[in-house]
């Protein structure tokens, strides 16, 4: 695992539906003015500038293709230092489903319905905005990537474990963390496990990188007790 470097530029990418809102205010408090949000038609439409920044910057934001070539390495392509958050993925599609229902574009779609709609996919498109391609990269390059460029992976089910980890590895104080948008959900959701085991089996490179996070978050935080 690698240690921060303060004199590169540290890339954050925001997976949607991983506490990124939270999180985002977590990096305000590391960075301050030296914080850079990338996100396309924030707020005038078209893609997000590029930072000039360099030493002890970090740039934030969704670095999926939108319309533009919005992506980590379009843009830094020298990178190599990443930070992400995490989010098992079935509660992710939970946390989507919500989160638009509130919006209200998604008519009378019912939560079975927008299950089954996203198993009939075959990947989850909320990791688009990773460095690395996901589905058609080996297993090993995946690995090189996460252990040598990925400096801190978080998990959004133990925020506060995960922030407190990186506030160690920028060597700041660790920062006041709030809740932030989050949707309200429906009772009886139990009745929906049985598609959190048909999306474990289903997208099975999404979960082995959520399982990943969560040794190495263990392991990581064992080297500091």
């Amino acid at each position: 695992m690698q240690n921060y470097d303060p004199e590169k530029l540290l890339i954050s990418i925001h997976i949607p539906k991983c506490g990124g809102t939270s999180f985002t205010s977590c990096l305000e408090q590391f960075f301050g003015e030296h914080l850079h949000l990338h996100y396309p038609d924030d707020p005038e439409p078209g893609p997000p500038p590029e930072t000039a920044q360099r030493i002890r910057a970090c740039v934030h934001g969704h670095f999926y293709h939108h319309r533009w070539a919005i992506g980590a390495m379009d843009y830094y392509p020298d990178s190599s230092q990443f930070i992400t958050m995490l989010r098992e993925p079935f509660e992710m599609a939970l946390s989507g489903y919500y989160f638009r229902r509130r919006l209200g574009d998604l008519g009378d779609i019912t939560l079975h319905q927008h299950l089954d709609e996203l198993l009939a996919t075959p990947q989850l498109f909320n990791y688009l905005g990773l460095p690395f391609d996901l589905w058609k990269a080996s297993e090993d390059d995946i690995q090189e990537w996460l252990d040598t460029r990925f400096l801190w992976i978080g998990l959004t089910e133990r925020f506060q474990e995960s922030v407190d980890l990186l506030a160690m590895k920028l060597d700041k104080a660790s920062p006041d963390v709030a809740v932030d948008n989050v949707s309200p959900r429906d009772d009886g959701l139990a009745e929906y496990t049985q598609y959190q085991k048909k999306f474990r089996q289903r997208y099975r490179r999404e979960y082995a990188l959520y399982d990943y996070a969560n040794r190495r978050l263990d392991w990581e935080l064992g080297q500091y007790d």
